[in-house]
């Protein structure tokens, strides 16, 4: 009975155990893939369960799970709003990025004042800032919450804004400009220029 349990055992590990190497050289050993979705690929690690973006994996990795870059546009912005709808009084909160190059005009909440949040995943004063910026935006109807994942620091939304530091915060008045951009979780700061975004523009 041992054998037999030992012979599942192991060929259970070996029929789901696979390794996959991202872009930028990380590695995830041994895991298995429990669900594929538009944007990525959810795995079982031994630490627990993570999600590979597809735009973080090799090409061929990206065509074996039938990757398409505007389903997964598509897909990030319905998982966005649909965390943001119930949200409370505040504006949905949308992720409009995961390192795609983005058009920020077309996701600026004209009439109330736009906060771009650049972050990743992986970073430890992100995930500090993150629960500030998504309270104030529950709570402060003016207030328009926009995410952008760069992933990491080789891609195209990374290049197109010129990104060297995470978290960065941009601040967009309610006539689509530009009031300012803080570099680090300095929610005080930010909340100064969301305090100026109102009365400009």
């Amino acid at each position: 009975m041992k054998i037999l349990a030992f012979l599942i055992a192991c060929f259970a590990s070996i029929a789901v155990a696979e390794d996959f190497k991202a872009i930028d050289g990380k590695e995830y050993k041994n895991v298995t893939v429990s669900r594929v979705e538009p944007d990525g690929i959810v795995v079982r690690t031994k630490s627990g369960i993570s999600k590979l973006y597809f735009v973080e994996l090799p090409k061929e990795v990206q065509e074996r799970f039938h990757y398409n870059a505007a389903s997964a546009a598509a897909y990030s912005a319905q998982t966005a709003s649909r965390a943001g709808a119930v949200t409370g009084r505040g504006q949905p909160i949308e992720v409009i990025s995961h390192g795609a190059q983005v058009d920020i005009n077309k996701h600026l909440a004209l009439g109330s004042v736009t906060v771009v949040d650049f972050y990743a995943d992986w970073c430890g004063p992100c995930r500090q800032l993150s629960p500030s910026l998504e309270q104030m935006a529950r709570s402060d109807p003016d207030v328009a919450l926009r995410k952008v994942d760069i992933v990491n620091w080789r891609t195209a939304v990374v290049q197109q804004f010129n990104i060297h530091s995470i978290p960065q915060v941009n601040v967009y008045n309610r006539g689509g400009s530009l009031v300012g951009t803080v570099n680090g979780a300095d929610i005080d700061t930010i909340k100064r220029y969301i305090a100026q975004a109102k009365t400009s523009g």
